[in-house]
């Protein structure tokens, strides 16, 4: 016990209440926890309340609570259900450690009486405000209502009854319900737009699909009792809807139907689902409204949804940077990576166990099929700057090439040579980044046609700043060439503070506005004092200098592009003249 004083205090407070009231009796003992516990007989109105007065471990600091003894009973509106402690005039948010137990019995006396009052029963007024989150803990069943499915279905005539596709995901405490399709006029089933494709068929998810219709009309703006399938069979019936695919059996056992009702208001919404059995069990949904401020991002991410963004390395920095860029507004991308992912890359890579053996391009494709609704992803699993066949490595730089913004999170010299000449060649921005071994910090830059230096110009500007700067305290770990080397030793929140920064960066180059936030094409970042960084999170930015985008001199002169037309326009006729005799 650490405050004795205390305890003694409490108890002197309750004797004299119990000597004074006349209708509080008290008993202390000790729970089976551990815990101060005092069982409280109040009498009130001629009725015994049996409650119990438990202090917890945290006591002053947090409030005693007083709960009925018996767990079935339930006393008063102001009650966390049935046994449940009640809610008093002094509860966690409001409570002071000068409050007593004594002031908490004084509260529970004057809740009960007033309510409990056999001739003039009064509702005391609430000063309980649940969150929604609060609200929704008992709700086994939940149905997710976005915006966009909302629009879709306050746009269906009335009456009409319409199919629906649903997917319902397990979880931990709860079965989570979407509408992954909805049929459009011509009975069509049409994606809800705003609802991430990976609901319905991510593999690593639990998620079953279902069958269902949307019945919307007028006599449904009063919301329905609805207890049992047979009742709501019923309901449908006398609003005039055909119920032949409601209820319906196969091999003894009843079909699995999700069933929604709506009136002219959403308010009236309800969501059912007749469960699959040999009896047709009805669950209500609790529907998880959509809120204003789902969106929440700012107009110009908007501009992102038409940039196509390659990443070539989905390690641990690339998938951080895919994943964020998601979320952030892009949705085509281009996943470039041979390698698989491994139990040891969970210490650092942002997805999970549920990909492990996955190759890393494909499982960041399956994950970003969850973020966001619209993500269109095509994988490679090429080795760049590796060992593969030509006609692979060239439709690899291909795709690349037809990508508005290329990233490079490999930290291998190979790859990014490799990049740089495509991005120089088709002038498309590339950026890069590295974690420096240690963990201690990292290096993030680009370069922008007309904006920056090439490429390479950048990093040997890089380079020669390193040059001035004392040597770094550990070599730096091998990249994506799989060299081995000593293994690379950070914290994820390490790996994730330069991807962060890689990926704004990335936003701000994908944007390509005329003021941008970053003046730099390079920026050392530093996580603790270290090297050259006097303090965490210190960045040191490197202005450079170097030769821009434009091709060489050498590229021809006007006799010799002549010369490759009419080479060119030669071999085209020459394969007409052999596509049209193939015997030739």
């Amino acid at each position: 016990m650490d405050d004795p004083a205390r305890f003694l205090s409490e108890r002197a407070e309750l004797d004299r209440l119990e000597a004074e009231a006349g209708w509080l009796s008290t008993a202390w003992r000790m729970s089976d926890d551990g815990s101060i516990a005092v069982d409280l007989d109040m009498t009130i109105h001629g009725r015994v309340f049996a409650g119990r007065m438990t202090y917890p471990a945290m006591f002053p600091d947090s409030p005693p609570y007083i709960c009925p003894r018996d767990r079935s009973e339930r006393w008063s509106g102001h009650q966390y259900g049935a046994g449940g402690p009640l809610c008093l005039q002094w509860r966690a948010d409001n409570w002071h450690p000068d409050v007593t137990g004594a002031d908490m019995v004084r509260s529970a006396h004057e809740l009960l009486s007033t309510e409990q009052h056999p001739e003039l029963p009064n509702t005391v007024p609430s000063a309980h405000r649940l969150t929604e989150g609060q609200d929704m803990r008992g709700a086994g069943q939940r149905f997710v209502a976005t915006t966009g499915l909302l629009a879709t279905w306050t746009a269906l005539p009335l009456p009409s009854r319409t199919r629906l596709k649903s997917a319902i995901v397990y979880n931990l405490g709860a079965v989570v319900m979407f509408a992954a399709k909805v049929a459009d006029a011509q009975d069509v089933l049409q994606d809800v737009a705003d609802v991430p494709e990976g609901i319905a068929t991510s593999l690593p998810l639990f998620s079953l699909s279902g069958d269902g219709w949307i019945f919307h009309s007028e006599v449904f703006d009063q919301r329905q009792s609805v207890e049992s399938a047979e009742a709501l069979v019923r309901v449908l019936a006398e609003a005039g809807f055909a119920t032949d695919d409601v209820l319906v059996q196969e091999a003894g056992k009843y079909k699995a139907r999700t069933i929604v009702l709506l009136g002219t208001a959403l308010s009236s919404l309800q969501v059912f689902l007749i469960d699959s059995g040999e009896q047709p069990e009805l669950l209500e949904h609790r529907i998880v409204w959509p809120s204003p401020s789902d969106f929440r991002l700012s107009e110009e991410s908007q501009r992102l949804s038409n940039v196509r963004v390659g990443i070539v390395g989905l390690g641990s920095m690339g998938s951080k940077i895919a994943v964020s860029l998601a979320r952030s507004g892009v949705r085509r991308f281009l996943l470039v990576d041979d390698d698989y992912l491994a139990p040891g890359n969970m210490v650092r890579h942002e997805l999970s166990w549920a990909y492990v053996g996955t190759h890393k391009a494909r499982a960041a494709r399956d994950a970003l099929s969850l973020i966001a609704a619209g993500v269109q992803v095509d994988t490679r699993t090429t080795r760049l700057a590796g060992q593969e066949s030509a006609v692979t490595a060239a439709a690899a730089l291909k795709d690349l090439s037809n990508c508005d913004l290329l990233i490079d999170a490999t930290a291998n010299p190979e790859v990014f040579l490799l990049l740089a000449a495509l991005a120089t060649r088709q002038e498309t921005p590339l950026c890069w980044g590295e974690i420096f071994a240690g963990g201690y910090g990292g290096m993030i830059a680009r370069a922008r046609p007309g904006r920056d230096p090439n490429p390479l110009a950048v990093r040997d500007a890089y380079h020669a700043y390193l040059a001035t700067l004392p040597d770094a305290p550990f070599k730096n770990t091998a990249g994506y060439d799989g060299t081995e080397e000593q293994p690379l030793v950070a914290y994820d929140s390490d790996v994730g503070f330069v991807a962060t920064a890689l990926t704004r960066l990335a936003i701000d180059t994908a944007l390509s506005q005329d003021s941008s936030e970053f003046p730099y094409s390079v920026y050392l970042l530093g996580m603790r004092r270290e090297w050259i960084f006097e303090a965490p999170f210190d960045t040191r930015p490197v202005a450079v200098q170097g030769l821009g985008w434009e091709r060489g001199e050498d590229a021809g002169t006007g006799e010799d592009r002549h010369a490759v037309v009419e080479a060119l326009l030669r071999m085209y006729e020459g394969q007409k003249r052999a596509d049209a005799d193939p015997a030739a």
